[in-house]
């Protein structure tokens, strides 16, 4: 212990004296290690962290098949509660919080809370008690609402937004969609659901959907409403395999009194011998982590590949220091200091300028994780994550505190302290580090660095062309200028039967508003996330699986085309003659009428599809027109079959639907005429207002955030290898002197000297490239996903960044050179 203090007190004499480069190190160490930190906080809040409950790691979810999808109807949940024997407690919970939105207007723009659908032993079963009043028991969760009527629990945030820390929230009511619950719960702070990056306000049991679905048609014995996610807590003794033994037991039986008598009986028969499986999910659930996955652990290897650089630059600085100190090192070992005493002494330096660039990284990963969830955050979907210090993230700065500091410090302690005594101890010598073939460590450090850094630049610049591409790519339609209007009916007492009506009426009155061009309604807007993909039978054509004729469809009004300006192609649009009377007609894209009828003309060929509620029957369509394939629920999708029906010849329209509103100008000055227009139509219509630019540049979230940060640094790798580059030939410039003077006294000419230091360097560059090369072709290949539009051995971006790679080292390296060209004979002479 009196070795180490000693050792430390050293250390940070030596630190003081060289002010200038512990301040480089710390800060290259805090920028490596904070970006590092931050990323992996992202990881660790969305994938590692155990949810706040009680026990989570006993916890399991219910999956279909063996390990398939995990969402059920009702009639499923309920047998499941009513007939499982293999845990302690099971409850069901709403599969998304963000598709069940609570409205807590009343009437006009619709202002949402994120909704919860629980089982009456949700709270129960995952110990999560209230901070004030009950939470819900089975008692409330009863078809219609319990014998108290709906009741809530609400979260800590929501208390806290909407009733300002009240004390007697308790017995108010909220109005979720113009439906009035009763407050009987405050959950604590530290549970927010287990959805990791979206949290809850109001959770009601899922026994009260009829109340708020009364004007739907979805009911609790709806067997095609695929909604609930079951979980269960493994019996205390119990084992995950007995459990799953137990429920694949019971399934024959429940698929058995669940299946829907309304569908075809193929599909009846596969679904009788549906099974279960079960899955530990102490981390509760993450979208981001599903969608950004990819995404996250790319950026992880580029912020670790940044820390390699920078370490890599921190060694060729010690070893550089360790010549300048061997003398030093070699007057202690000659009065008895052993080489693993002066070597721990070094390490200890290394260890406490890593720990100070680790104190600086996690202020730098603090703003930077948070900075990172806002990028990744939408209006839409904003992410709510909790990015708190827990064992893991601690775990994961310690180790990377002190692997940094071996990376950097460990071979450079070595080499200074392999000297001969008796040659360094000689009054002007310069020791056997001066040769350079001893400094070939840092050499080979800089020719990974040149190697590493293009790679970076090789991702940077594949990302950003996949920007590029999803910015420029032809989506089928015209983004700008367009709002999205969504109008709910649910609440607004319109019957069914007047619908269609209401739906035309208020379209008639948008289009007559000053600064519209043109409008029409759809069932949803492309790259909304919504979707209607149901199997066809297109005349003639014979399919080699049922997944031939399937078509991603929707149900739009006249006038649809031209405001999105998708071109019609061939045959004719949808008009006002095209009800409920008429035959049914449908438009196809290319690439559908392509599939089905190659070079046939489709006009007037038949597509049928199955009608609602009789499988057996088909509802045939004949096609109209054909236009321009346009995108459906991504921009980097492939031409995908798509086909419109008239919404005119909708036998049952939902209660909401969205407007699509072309204007002359900014999209947003429309919304109050569009407000007061759909007021006097009915007050009572809830309404959600978007612009469609905006709902597309959410959908490029993913893209645009990895194109930033690779290039931001692949950028910072490449100012760390200049640096590395300039100071290694800075140096041997610095330790040649004498030799670079006798050649200019002899008649050498500034060119060849000029050239004498660039070779060396320059084939170290051609080296550190040609593995540089070889790494980017085989890390491309990890990282195609996310790439659209540009190959990942594409030719172009690795000339690319080898070109700039290169301008940017030689004239690190040309510096220096042309420093030495200047140098008076003379003087390098006598100063040797």
């Amino acid at each position: 212990m009196t070795g180490l203090i000693q050792d430390v007190r050293y250390a940070l004499r030596q630190l003081q004296q060289r002010p200038a480069f512990a301040s480089v190190v710390i800060l290259s160490l805090a920028l490596g290690i904070g970006a590092n930190t931050a990323m992996f906080s992202i990881i660790n809040a969305v994938m590692l962290r155990s949810l706040p409950v009680e026990d989570p790691h006993r916890l399991v979810v219910i999956k279909a098949g063996d390990g398939g999808d995990d969402t059920f109807t009702n009639p499923i949940w309920e047998q499941v509660r009513d007939n499982q024997k293999a845990f302690s407690g099971v409850f069901a919970y709403s599969e998304h919080p963000m598709s069940d939105r609570f409205d807590l207007s009343h009437g006009g723009e619709s202002h949402f809370a994120q909704g919860l659908w629980v089982s009456g032993d949700f709270f129960h079963v995952l110990g999560v008690p209230a901070i004030q009043g009950r939470v819900l028991t089975a008692d409330d969760d009863q078809h219609g609402g319990g014998h108290s009527g709906p009741v809530a629990v609400i979260s800590y945030s929501f208390w806290k937004r909407n009733f300002s820390d009240d004390s007697n929230a308790i017995g108010k009511t909220v109005s979720l969609n113009r439906h009035q619950f009763e407050i009987v719960g405050v959950t604590p702070a530290w549970f927010t659901g287990l959805e990791i990056d979206h949290g809850f306000d109001v959770a009601i049991p899922i026994g009260c959907a009829p109340i708020l679905h009364s004007n739907d048609g979805l009911t609790l014995d709806h067997r095609g409403w695929w909604w609930l996610r079951m979980l269960g807590r493994l019996t205390p003794g119990e084992t995950l395999q007995q459990a799953d033994a137990r429920m694949k037991a019971i399934a024959p039986a429940i698929y058995r009194d669940t299946v829907a008598a309304d569908w075809p009986k193929e599909v009846q028969a596969e679904f009788a011998k549906g099974s279960f499986s079960l899955q530990p999910v102490a981390t509760g659930f993450s979208d981001a982590a599903a969608q950004y996955r990819t995404a996250l652990f790319t950026l992880m290897a580029i912020v670790g590949v940044v820390l390699l650089i920078a370490c890599a630059n921190i060694a060729n600085l010690l070893l550089a220091r360790a010549v300048a100190r061997q003398r030093e090192f070699s007057v202690r070992m000659a009065i008895g200091a052993s080489r693993f005493r002066v070597i721990r002494q070094l390490m200890t330096e290394s260890l406490f300028l890593s720990l100070a660039g680790t104190t600086g990284g996690l202020f730098l990963a603090v703003w930077g994780s948070r900075l990172l969830v806002r990028l990744l955050s939408t209006a839409s979907h904003p992410l709510d994550v909790n990015l708190s210090l827990d064992p893991h993230l601690l775990a994961f700065t310690i180790a990377v505190s002190v692997l940094t500091a071996v990376l950097f410090g460990l071979a450079p302690a070595f080499r200074a302290t392999g000297i001969e005594l008796n040659q360094t101890l000689k009054e002007g010598g310069a020791g056997s580090l001066k040769g350079s073939s001893r400094f070939s460590l840092g050499k080979a450090l800089v020719a990974g660095q040149v190697a590493l850094s293009l790679v970076l630049l090789v991702g940077a610049g594949l990302f950003l062309g996949t920007l590029r591409n999803l910015l420029s790519v032809d989506a089928g339609f015209n983004r700008h200028n367009v709002l999205v209007v969504t109008a709910n009916l649910q609440q607004a007492a319109v019957p069914k039967e007047q619908r269609a009506r209401t739906y035309r009426e208020i379209l008639d009155r948008l289009r007559a508003l000053p600064n519209v061009v043109s409008a029409a309604n759809s069932s949803f807007s492309p790259i909304s996330g919504m979707g209607w993909n149901p199997f066809t039978y297109p005349e003639g054509f014979s399919a080699k699986s049922k997944w031939d004729t399937q078509v991603f469809c929707n149900r739009i009004s006249p006038g649809y085309f031209k405001t999105l300006q998708t071109g019609l192609v061939h045959g004719r649009d949808f008009n006002e003659h095209d009800d409920r009377s008429a035959p049914r007609v449908m438009i196809i894209g290319e690439t559908t009428a392509q599939h089905f009828f190659g070079s046939a003309d489709p006009i007037g060929k038949t597509i049928g599809l199955d009608k609602p509620g009789k499988p057996d029957e088909k509802e045939l369509y004949q096609v109209i027109g054909v236009v321009k394939d346009a995108k459906y629920f991504r921009m980097n999708e492939d031409p995908t079959r798509t086909a419109y029906v008239a919404s005119g010849q909708d036998p049952d329209p939902a209660p909401k639907i969205g407007y699509e509103i072309r204007a002359d100008g900014p999209v947003e000055a429309l919304i109050p005429s569009i407000r007061s227009a759909i007021a006097e139509q009915n007050q009572d219509i809830s309404l959600e207002f978007r612009s469609f630019e905006e709902q597309v540049s959410e959908s490029l979230v993913q893209p645009r955030v990895v194109a930033l940060l690779a290039s931001i640094f692949g950028l910072l790798a490449l100012l760390l290898a200049v640096v590395g580059l300039y100071g290694v030939t800075a140096y041997g410039v610095r330790r040649r002197r004498a030799e670079i003077g006798i050649r200019l006294a002899l008649g050498a000419q500034a060119g060849s000297v000029v050239w004498l230091v660039l070779r060396e360097m320059m084939l170290l560059l051609v080296i550190g490239m040609g593995l540089g090369v070889a790494v980017a072709l085989a890390a491309g290949r990890l990282v195609t996903s996310l790439l659209y539009g540009v190959q990942a051995n594409s030719p172009a971006e690795l000339l690319g960044a080898a070109f700039a790679l290169a301008i940017a080292t030689t004239l690190a390296a040309y510096l220096p050179a042309r420093r030495a060209a200047k140098v008076d004979p003379m003087v390098a002479l006598r100063y040797e």
